[in-house]
């Protein structure tokens, strides 16, 4: 067994959860304060479209953010924070240790003088705050939970893909920058982390001993240089090499997952797998099987919750702005541009997600072959990586113009075809709006395949074409995607009208249940 092979092994064998001690306190909320706010975060979820991994890490973040804006004490926020999450059972009742409100406190506390310190950035004072909001929930959720496995998992991959990756000698970065990109590049594909996640991660790597109780001297030290660290970390986030990476490696992402699978599944006879091809190959193609069933599962979970999202934004949207407008307009409401507008996007997404095929045996066969190479660290073809320059150069002008012909011609014939059904040019509006974000969403679901299946598939004649004209509606859809959600008016709705509110009366009302409970003690 190769040596990287063998510390990993080590390190997910080690013991996970909050190490509680016998007789210590533990952090217990009411039965209905917990219902309540359970449904609650059921029913934000289904408005707001989130990754499955991301909730807890998201309600963490939007929980600091209103505290920070509210009345509540610094040292208060670490333990109305559980509290917060034990109520929407993203963390255990009866199981967190209330040791753990002492463990956050100073971690709350190293981040007020930066949070100050935003105030100084002008017109970028937003975007600071968000950022240090954005670092401060992630050291949070690590503290909480702290992701050993993972962080072992992203250490493995990059110790083997980093001797696998062959650069185009006209990409000029130093062997420092490029191994910092292709750190970055790793833990998101691998671990599927948003720019939160990475924001903290690469922070810890310049300030290895940021996390946690910090010392005086580096708090003082990132505060007073916040600006140009903000800046150096944003820049490595974005390089365009980065992104690069994270389309080539995506499928070699799935390897290590399901090596990770067979060490947990068989900690004790791993070593014993390495030494027989056979039962190692065995051992592959049942994690992989098992993976692949909970990969479809959590597709059609996912394709569900987009379908719901997207069908309750277009209901309300319909009550808001086209029935009214046709009243208006025309005195009497267009039923076939509103039932379609309302309809159509919905069980086009259901039909992209729901129709994705694996070939699981040859996929099989892959992933055997590349687990016995990583087992050997030897070379293997579906584990090589080549990363490449842009080598457009001069056809770069025709190729923009070209794409923009493809905009005009894919959104010009939509609405030509719309406008022969009798579609007004808000019903035309709203189709091709609406058909952006779902294309994109449509194509992000097919493409998650690459998580389970290693092997690039080729596109034929007619997908080839398929991606050539839908091309213009995927790109236009993922720029919305990211654009539309900062003014998403339900969540706004949800996060500043009834949240505060709701947890300020769950809170009332589990006070009420400990002073009944505690004064029938008395009795």
């Amino acid at each position: 067994m190769s040596e990287k092979l063998t510390r990993l092994t080590a390190q997910l064998a080690r013991p996970v959860g909050f190490g509680e001690s016998a007789g210590e306190e533990m952090i217990e909320v009411s039965a209905p304060a917990s219902t309540a706010a359970t449904i609650y975060e059921k029913l934000r979820t289904s408005i707001d479209y989130q990754e499955e991994h991301l909730l807890r890490r998201n309600a963490i973040l939007r929980i600091i953010k209103r505290y920070i804006g509210s009345d509540v004490p610094i040292e208060n926020m670490a333990g109305d924070l559980l509290r917060e999450l034990i109520w929407a059972r993203y963390l255990p009742n009866k199981e967190v240790p209330a040791r753990l409100i002492d463990e956050l406190i100073p971690i709350f506390m190293k981040y007020e003088p930066l949070l100050r310190a935003t105030e100084d950035f002008g017109e970028k004072r937003e975007d600071a705050f968000n950022w240090v909001i954005d670092v401060l929930s992630t050291e949070v959720e690590y503290a909480i939970t702290p992701p050993v496995g993972d962080e072992a998992l992203v250490s493995y991959m990059y110790e083997e893909m980093r001797s696998r990756i062959e650069w185009d000698p006209r990409i000029v970065l130093s062997s420092e920058d490029k191994d910092l990109l292709l750190y970055i590049a790793i833990h998101q594909i691998l671990l599927r982390s948003n720019q939160a996640t990475l924001r903290f991660r690469v922070l810890t790597l310049y300030y290895p001993d940021w996390p946690g109780a910090s010392n005086r001297e580096q708090i003082e030290d990132i505060t007073k240089n916040l600006k140009s660290v903000i800046a150096l970390i944003e820049r490595q986030l974005s390089h365009p090499v980065t992104g690069k990476l994270s389309l080539l490696l995506r499928r070699k992402a799935g390897v290590f997952r399901v090596i990770r699978d067979t060490i947990e599944q068989e900690p004790k006879q791993f070593p014993a797998l390495l030494d027989d091809p056979d039962l190692l190959d065995r051992a592959v193609a049942r994690q992989l099987k098992k993976r692949t069933t909970v990969f479809r599962k959590r597709l059609q979970r996912t394709v569900l919750r987009a379908v719901l999202f997207l069908f309750l934004t277009k209901m309300l949207l319909a009550l808001a702005l086209e029935v009214p407008y046709d009243l208006v307009m025309y005195g009497e409401i267009s039923a076939t541009p509103l039932l379609v507008n309302i309809l159509f996007h919905p069980l086009f997404l259901a039909v992209i997600g729901l129709t994705i095929g694996i070939k699981e045996r040859k996929n099989t066969t892959d992933y055997q072959s590349a687990v016995r190479a990583l087992s050997v660290s030897a070379d293997h073809d579906l584990l090589n990586v080549k990363v490449k320059a842009s080598s457009f150069g001069a056809w770069s002008k025709l190729f923009g113009f070209t794409y923009t012909l493809m905009y005009l011609f894919t959104y010009g014939l939509i609405g030509f075809v719309l406008v022969g059904f009798n579609f007004t040019w808000l019903s035309v509006a709203l189709f091709l709006f609406f058909i952006s974000l779902v294309t994109f969403f449509g194509i992000r679901i097919r493409m998650s395949t690459k998580e389970v299946v290693l092997s690039d598939a080729r596109s034929g004649l007619i997908g080839t074409l398929f991606d050539f004209f839908m091309l213009p509606l995927v790109i236009a859809g993922r720029w919305l995607s990211h654009n539309v959600s900062k003014i998403n008016i339900f969540i706004y709705f949800f996060d500043f009208i009834i949240e505060a509110p709701l947890k300020v009366a769950i809170r009332f009302v589990e006070s009420w249940i400990s002073f009944v409970r505690e004064k029938k003690d008395e009795i």
